[in-house]
């Protein structure tokens, strides 16, 4: 019970950081993608990348653990013979 409070405090603490910087990085920039240009505030901007490089990270983390397993799991399975 006392792990969801604190990490409830931790998620509330970073989203308020967030907003922080987001507000104070109100600077207009000119983000180029493909054949478009997006105007967008820059703390706006670097949060969002930051998150999506988390995600893509975190995807590339998760496949290389999850095929690990199931390379593992069919090993396993192979050794121990039909059943």
């Amino acid at each position: 019970m006392m792990w969801r409070i604190v990490s409830k405090i931790v998620v509330l603490s970073a989203l308020l950081i967030v907003l922080v910087f987001a507000a104070l990085n109100s600077t207009m920039v000119e983000i180029n993608v493909l054949a478009q240009a997006v105007s967008v505030p820059l703390g706006v901007g670097l949060v969002a990348f930051f998150a999506m490089g988390s995600l893509a990270g975190a995807l590339g983390l998760y496949l290389a653990v999850v095929l690990r397993l199931k390379r593992d799991l069919k090993r396993a399975q192979k050794a121990r013979g039909p059943v």
